[in-house]
C-alpha cells in the first residue's frame, strides 16, 4: 500500500521432458523458470529466446502460449517495487549453443514436485500447475 510499482513485462518457459522433470534455473536468488524481462522493442517470444539462451546456453522452441499471470515483487532493502507481468509459454530445448552467458545461472532438471516446491515465484508455480493440469486432462 502506498508504493509506486514499476511494471516489468516478462516471458517465461515451462519445459518438461519425457521423464516428468522440469527445466529450471538455479540462481543466487533461488530456483526460477527460464526467462525474464522483455527489452524495449522486443517481442515476448524474442525475449524468451534471448533469456533462455543467456540462462541455459540452449536454443528453445516455443510450443504454445499458456497464459498470463502477474506478481508484485518487492525489494524492501533497495526500495524497489515491481509488478512483473508474465507471459508463459510451453517450450522445449532444441540445441545446445554453449555455456550460459549468465555465470550465476545453472540449468537443472528437477522432478515436477521438487521443482514446484522450489520455485521462488508463486506465478512460476501457477504456470507449472497449469501445464500439469492441462496434460492430465488430455491423457
Amino acid at each position: 500500500m502506498g508504493q509506486s510499482y514499476v511494471v516489468q513485462d516478462c516471458s517465461y518457459a515451462v519445459i518438461q521432458n519425457g521423464e516428468g522433470k522440469v527445466a529450471v534455473a538455479r540462481t543466487p536468488k533461488g530456483i526460477v523458470l527460464l526467462g525474464g524481462g522483455v527489452e524495449p522493442g522486443e517481442s515476448e517470444q524474442d525475449a524468451l529466446y534471448r533469456e533462455a539462451y543467456e540462462e541455459s546456453g540452449y536454443r528453445i522452441r516455443i510450443i504454445s502460449r499458456l497464459g498470463f499471470a502477474s506478481q508484485y515483487v518487492n525489494n524492501f532493502a533497495k526500495g524497489r517495487y515491481r509488478l512483473k507481468r508474465g507471459t508463459f509459454f510451453e517450450c522445449e530445448l532444441t540445441e545446445k549453443l554453449g555455456p550460459p552467458l549468465e555465470d550465476d545461472h545453472e540449468l537443472v532438471w528437477m522432478p515436477y514436485q521438487e521443482a514446484h516446491d522450489s520455485l521462488i515465484r508463486p506465478f512460476h508455480r501457477w504456470a507449472l500447475e497449469f501445464v500439469s493440469s492441462a496434460s492430465r486432462s488430455t491423457s
